[in-house]
């Protein structure tokens, strides 16, 4: 008993499983329950695709970026049907209690475990950070292997291919992990013989090559994503000027922070430049670097998007909670203790003293994301529902007024590309079946723009006609449809897609 105690040590695993496991948990009660967004959504519909032998539709109407290992891994939960989009949504959200669990862990070795606990709480109770894990972003498991890889770095400075490892799990969910794996085996490079060398670069390839190989088994192309990427962008208008992207990246770090912590960063750095120089180095190096790779990616055309920026927000929250309780590791003796003490205790007051507003954020995100979970909820349940699939069969492909249900209506339905289509999308017209949100409010509540809800009509004037209906979502049929599953047939012509 005394030997398996001693490879085992629960005391040792417990409070990071409790964090792990309990940070979901606390995010649920806070907020209610996750759901998969539009990108894993379509990462879902994707591995369905592959599962069913046919090619994913990478290049559909404002299909998203592909993300290799989020595909895979909606692969693995397939097996777990009508479950597996809540599998995959909890999955994301225990990723989410290891960033809380890491940073605590990084703070605490790189300072003291003040310094973590509050770090911690901070990326905990950020509702940026808490709607991006609800809604199940890839961006979440990402920031986990990069922070993971910065504190088996810290334990051990240059411990090689675990971190490179980690960093190759990161580079397939965004390529910023690609640059950072780049620059660490450089540094690797002096203290190793070539063999070591060359197997190591191997490791660092890994990631951007097999990211170029999926896009390329696809779609031909083995710079689809960046192609991809760029051309969504401009297509949704978003932003991604190389001159605005100082701008955005500080409005995004106060957006992703919020008040006063964008007011105590800086004196975590000055405190940490004056005082801790090795955790200045780990800490504002990575930061810097991870924030100059996402400015400099306008270059390319890509768009600039808060959540692109979670990682070194991460870095940015132990750099505050340093200058909060970072004056606990120095030395009795040293000169400005004190002063720094007190320069702490006025930094954290005067974040306790947003508390209030900060609730009402709080508020008003769980509002968003009850929103949004609820609509999706039914959605699939609709997608599921009997009625809805025998039109489908008889009637053929579905239009929708909206891009946003497509994935999530078509993995329930389990059709190929193209078969959910939105009208947007010019080589689609309208359908023999028709998609709508069934009232105003759900338009306002999941779509950006409200469409017309008038009932759909054919060329000759003919009305659409309600077949099935939830309180969320209304299908529409026309006139030839309706009388053909009336009729026990299927339509002439009526293919998915």
């Amino acid at each position: 008993m005394s030997r398996l105690s001693t490879r085992f040590d629960w005391r040792g695993w417990l409070p990071g499983l409790l964090v792990i496991i309990g940070t979901p948990l606390i995010l649920f009660l806070v907020y209610g329950p996750p759901y998969l967004n539009y990108d894993a959504s379509y990462s879902l519909v994707w591995a369905q695709d592959i599962a069913n032998g046919i090619t994913p539709d990478y290049t559909g109407f404002i299909a998203p970026t592909p993300h290799p290992l989020q595909t895979f891994v909606s692969w693995l939960a397939l097996p777990f049907g009508d479950s597996a989009a809540t599998v995959l949504a909890w999955m994301v959200m225990l990723t989410f209690g290891g960033i809380v669990w890491l940073v605590y862990l990084l703070g605490r070795d790189l300072f003291n475990p003040w310094v973590g606990a509050l770090a911690a709480v901070i990326i905990l109770t950020r509702p940026a950070f808490d709607r991006n894990a609800l809604a199940t972003y890839q961006d979440i498991p990402f920031v986990m292997f990069v922070i993971w890889a910065l504190l088996l770095e810290v334990r051990q400075p240059r411990r090689g291919w675990p971190v490179l490892m980690l960093l190759t799990f990161a580079g397939l969910l965004r390529p910023e992990a690609w640059v950072l794996a780049g620059l660490y085996w450089l540094y690797l490079f002096p203290a190793r013989s070539w063999k070591e060398r060359v197997w190591l670069a191997v490791l660092t390839a890994a990631g951007p090559v097999l990211w170029a190989l999926s896009d390329w088994a696809v779609t031909g192309d083995f710079l689809h994503s960046l192609h991809g990427t760029s051309d969504l962008a401009a297509q949704l208008n978003r932003p991604r000027e190389p001159l605005e992207s100082p701008i955005w990246t500080a409005r995004f770090f106060g957006f992703t922070l919020r008040e006063p912590l964008i007011v105590g960063v800086p004196i975590g750095m000055l405190f940490i430049a004056l005082c801790m120089k090795r955790q200045a180095k780990i800490l504002i190096g990575v930061a810097a670097i991870m924030t100059g790779v996402f400015m400099l990616s306008t270059i390319a055309g890509l768009p600039l998007i808060a959540r692109y920026v979670l990682t070194p927000t991460v870095l940015l929250a132990v750099i505050y909670a340093a200058g909060v309780f970072g004056w606990r590791s120095l030395p009795v003796d040293f000169v400005r203790r004190d002063t720094w003490k007190w320069v702490g205790i006025a930094s954290l007051a005067l974040s306790l003293i947003w508390i209030p507003w900060h609730v009402s954020l709080v508020r008003e995100t769980k509002q968003k994301i009850n929103n949004y979970e609820t609509i999706s909820k039914n959605l699939r349940e609709f997608g599921s529902s009997p009625v809805v699939a025998l039109f489908y069969e008889k009637c053929g492909r579905i239009s929708t007024t909206d891009h946003r249900p497509v994935p999530a209506f078509r993995y329930e339905l389990d059709g190929p590309p193209n078969s959910i289509q939105s009208v947007g999308d010019k080589n689609y017209p309208l359908a023999e079946l028709a998609l709508y949100p069934a009232s105003r409010s759900v338009a306002e509540r999941f779509y950006s723009e409200v469409p017309s809800l008038d009932a759909p009509t054919t060329a000759d004037g003919e009305p659409y006609k309600t077949v099935y209906a939830s309180w969320a979502w209304r299908l529409y049929a026309s006139p030839d449809c309706a009388a053909a599953v009336e009729a026990g047939r299927a339509l002439p012509g009526a293919e998915p897609n």
